[in-house]
């Protein structure tokens, strides 16, 4: 072999055929020669061909130099051959796992943790390229496709993934079977999605924006030029940039340059921002001065008045509070066993609201999608995903939505996080049996229009009603917000 040129050495798969029965037969005569089990351990030989027959073709896509760094593929590769496909199914997520963060540190760490601690502030103190393993592989994949470098439709197939492996794979006990044709669907939905994924065009300009801001004096008669071709963004991504130039401005490392350049560029990406992106920054700065952060509460009132928005800052640190215990209550969500977690959080969530239960505004956005999630569940488990200890919470907090918070209901349907659930039999059943709950609670005829196109979404298309004209016409008439 030449320096420095790589060659794989292929095989046919009517070569490996025979191989595997004979790894097959030895591994069962050893299990029996020990005295352990041999039925239901590993799975048919047939499966694991079809897989085997296909796999050379699949991985082509991988530049070789790369394939030879695959240490997950290969333990994928052994693992199917002796017939553990469930173990197997655990080394592709882990292989999937380390490709994005390598994806994420390549395109702008920074950039990531600040969408992440959006996510859960439990992120707000890492800085590093280590600190990435920090971040959960649910919060990794939504921070992926805030960001850009994953579609709505492939955060779903990913998030499928991801559930197979939580209740498929070796990860958990579990009895759960898995074919061959599934194991080269997620296989390929893995490769294609991020193990080879590269960052589109639109997020290298936002990548070279970023860098600009930090370490270039950007002429003052630019800011309106950059203003206006940023705002073409998707509305997501021009909430996570404000609130990320936001965090910028108010950490004490920022040089003047650097937030000469926010205070001119960001007046333009304020007033494209959603009402709940404003709210919440303007709730940072009861929340600086509630833990005495004088620096950043300065810094803070500074950045509302460059972009007009003092009528926006709260005094107080309640919607900070609540929206930190919104984020515990999440997370819990998220994790394992959250039928079991999720009822400490609900109730310090419960005790942290005022006596006339007035909700602050710039709480209300997270408020409804996570009191939403949490009793709608994920259909996981003999409970099928619902915390029971905690669900009276749920259904109390549900009652009280106002006007206001129903309609953010209605709106979460356009968000891949929340409606990822909903292709499941149970959260299916859930979401229609809350919109039922709602529609009692309001005689706004275009709400209840909106609800109804929830509630009567044939067999278990409910998470994909966003997409229909009927339901995007119905939007445009809801009550603002």
């Amino acid at each position: 072999m030449s320096e420095g040129k790589r060659e794989l050495v292929t095989v046919g798969s009517t070569e490996l055929s025979q191989p595997i029965d004979d790894l097959h037969q030895q591994l069962e005569g050893y299990l029996t020669h020990v005295g352990l089990p041999i039925d239901n351990v590993v799975v048919p030989i047939s499966e694991r061909k079809k897989v085997i027959a296909s796999l050379e073709e699949s991985l082509s896509i991988i530049p070789v130099d790369d394939r030879i760094k695959s240490h997950y593929l290969s333990k994928y590769t052994v693992a199917i051959s002796v017939g553990l496909f469930d173990g197997a199914l655990n080394y592709l997520w882990d292989e999937t796992v380390r490709a994005f963060r390598r994806l994420i540190i390549a395109f702008d760490l920074q950039y990531f943790y600040s969408i992440a601690e959006k996510i859960s502030s439990r992120y707000k103190s890492l800085s590093k390229e280590e600190d990435i393993d920090q971040v959960s592989e649910h919060d990794l994949l939504e921070a992926c496709r805030r960001i850009g470098l994953l579609s709505d439709v492939n955060y779903q197939r990913l998030e499928h993934v991801n559930y197979m492996r939580n209740h498929a794979s070796a990860a958990h006990p579990n009895d759960n079977d898995i074919d061959g044709h599934e194991m080269l669907g997620w296989l390929s939905v893995c490769l294609r999605h991020a193990i080879t994924a590269k960052p589109d065009h639109s997020l290298i300009a936002v990548k070279q924006l970023l860098t600009n801001i930090r370490t270039t004096v950007i002429p003052a008669d630019d800011y309106s030029v950059i203003g206006a071709d940023f705002i073409k963004q998707p509305i997501e991504r021009i909430d996570d940039f404000l609130w990320t130039v936001f965090g910028l401005y108010t950490t004490n490392k920022t040089t003047s340059d650097t937030k000469q350049n926010i205070a001119g560029i960001a007046p333009f990406i304020w007033n494209a921002a959603t009402e709940d992106r404003k709210y919440e920054i303007g709730a940072k700065f009861g929340a600086f001065r509630k833990n005495a952060e004088v620096q950043r509460k300065d810094a803070c009132q500074e950045f509302l008045q460059h972009v007009d928005g003092l009528n926006y800052k709260d005094e107080d640190s309640l919607a900070g509070e609540i929206i930190e215990k919104l984020e515990n209550l999440n997370r819990a969500h998220f994790g394992s066993n959250n039928f079991y977690n999720e009822y400490p959080h609900a109730k310090a969530l419960d005790d942290s609201l005022p006596p006339n239960g007035a909700l602050p505004r710039a709480s209300r956005s997270m408020w409804v999608k996570v009191i939403s999630v949490c009793f709608i569940g994920n259909g996981h488990g003999y409970r099928e995903g619902v915390d029971e200890s905690a669900l009276p919470y749920y259904e109390k907090h549900i009652n009280n939505f106002t006007e206001a918070e129903i309609v953010e209901f209605i709106r979460l349907f356009g968000d891949p996080e929340f409606t990822s659930p909903l292709a499941r039999t149970k959260p299916s059943s859930r979401v229609r049996q809350q919109a039922n709950i709602l529609k009692a609670k309001t005689s706004n005829a275009h709400i209840i229009n909106s609800l109804d196109l929830i509630i009567n979404a044939p067999g278990l298309s409910v998470h994909k009603v966003h997409g229909t004209s009927a339901f995007k016409n119905s939007l445009e008439y809801l009550p603002a917000n």
